[in-house]
């Protein structure tokens, strides 16, 4: 039976791609390196901001590395007006609650900014338990960040729901071993999600409740 369903942040709660754009630009600019375009950003969703930087700066040191990350987690913020939160976000965290499902957000941000972006949106309090960027060694599309989760939730993998809008999001559900939907609201379109096999795809997070309520035992 499923007890909890663990969400992915970006593109599937929020529409953050103009916001990772910018604040990425901002701090690479800051380092005397060339820019990052919105494409570039895409090509991301998904992948840690390390990916990301390297992308566009493939011989950073480690030490740049961890400045850029350190210079983004702190300005992120600055650029949390460029976000907007997807159609039905809030009304399916609300619906999944009101069915006394433990939630988790397992997000490759930093957790402190997770938690800032909820917050901001009005989605904090649904959740249990938020696993960001520094919390696992691993990282999406290992399970890691999947286990640690159900560990803060006190669940196992098989009842759980993974929700993410990108192949990596399945992957560690799958690979964690709980059951998986993929959702177009990002950047990945479904036939890249498809071959993933996970085992539901929508097109929108209304559709989540229908998915849950045939998890579900039905109420006398």
């Amino acid at each position: 039976m499923i007890r909890g369903v663990i969400f992915d942040l970006d593109n599937t709660l929020v529409d953050s791609i103009d916001s990772i754009t910018k604040c990425a630009d901002h701090v690479l600019r800051g380092m005397g390196k060339g820019g990052i375009d919105r494409a570039t950003a895409e090509g991301a969703m998904g992948l840690t901001l390390f990916d990301l930087f390297a992308l566009v700066e493939p011989d950073l040191s480690e030490a740049e590395k961890v400045r850029l990350f350190d210079d983004y987690r702190r300005c992120y913020m600055d650029f949390i007006h460029e976000t907007k939160i997807l159609p039905h976000a809030r009304e399916a965290l609300a619906s999944a609650s009101s069915r006394g499902l433990r939630l988790a957000l397992v997000t490759t941000k930093s957790s402190g900014n997770a938690r800032k972006i909820l917050k901001a949106f009005g989605m904090h309090g649904f959740f249990m338990a938020v696993v960001g960027f520094e919390d696992t060694k691993k990282h999406k599309p290992s399970p890691e960040p999947i286990f640690k989760a159900l560990e803060l939730l006190g669940l196992g993998a098989g009842e759980v729901l993974v929700v993410g809008d990108t192949e990596m999001d399945i992957m560690a559900g799958r690979g964690a071993g709980a059951k998986t939907v993929a959702v177009t609201t990002g950047v990945t379109p479904r036939e890249r999600l498809a071959p993933e096999k996970p085992d539901y795809i929508v097109d929108d997070l209304s559709e989540l409740d229908s998915i849950l309520k045939s998890l579900l035992p039905a109420k006398d």
